[in-house]
């Protein structure tokens, strides 16, 4: 698929945007199809909150802490029109590459002001931005550190931020365990949707770094939970 369908959804495409489209929307079916086969094969079950919320967001950055492996298999599989910030080394890279690039992901090695412009750009086109301000997943036991980009660019854009909350009992395919070592009993997953979370508050507060500062406290707020339970 990553050679051959992929780069055949965006090249018979009438314009460059309807191949984007395209492409993040089959990305989005591999998704559901994977996360369909294993909750039937009995490995996990995973529970929404808050569906509708998440198919009703148009042009918002979509935030999310980042206990898992799975995390990014069930956003982009739940959330519609899904664009997202990637590692630059995906973008050469001969597998996926092709794919991040017909599906017009953002590279994250790319110079402010067109980064910016870049994230604008998608969410004025209606899709949304998924972005973990963790960085990287969690380590269990440690507390939650949170970077500020995610808030320098909603306050950049602007952009109204739909929160979620990832959950799973017992906790698995986390930040340095092999994937091998599963769980003795069935994993759990619970994906929360919050209520979207409007940017002008903290627009107001004055410097911007003042506004990502409490904006990133708040985040530090909600997804503040013991994750070893």
């Amino acid at each position: 698929m990553a050679l051959l369908w992929f780069p055949l959804l965006r090249a018979f495409a009438p314009d460059e945007l309807t191949g984007r489209r395209r492409t993040q929307r089959a990305i989005s079916l591999v998704f559901q199809f994977y996360l369909f086969m294993l909750r039937k094969l009995g490995l996990i079950t995973l529970t929404v909150e808050g569906r509708e919320r998440i198919r009703a967001c148009r042009g918002k950055l979509v935030v999310a802490n980042h206990p898992t492996l799975l995390d990014v298999v069930m956003l982009m599989a739940l959330v519609r029109n899904a664009q997202c910030v990637v590692k630059h080394q995906l973008w050469s890279n001969w597998f996926l590459g092709p794919v991040v690039r017909a599906a017009g992901y953002i590279r994250n090695d790319i110079e402010g002001e067109a980064f910016v412009a870049a994230c604008r750009r998608a969410l004025a086109e209606g899709s949304n931005l998924i972005i973990f301000p963790e960085g990287t997943r969690s380590v269990p036991g440690q507390p939650l550190r949170l970077q500020r980009g995610f808030a320098n660019i909603a306050l950049l854009v602007p952009a109204d931020l739909q929160l979620l909350r990832l959950e799973c009992r017992p906790i698995t395919l986390v930040k340095g365990e092999p994937w091998w070592h599963v769980p003795e009993r069935r994993a759990n997953f619970r994906v929360t949707a919050g209520d979207l979370l409007p940017v002008a508050p903290y627009l107001a507060c004055g410097p911007r770094a003042i506004g990502a500062r409490r904006l990133t406290s708040h985040l530090q707020a909600y997804w503040g939970y013991d994750r070893d339970e």
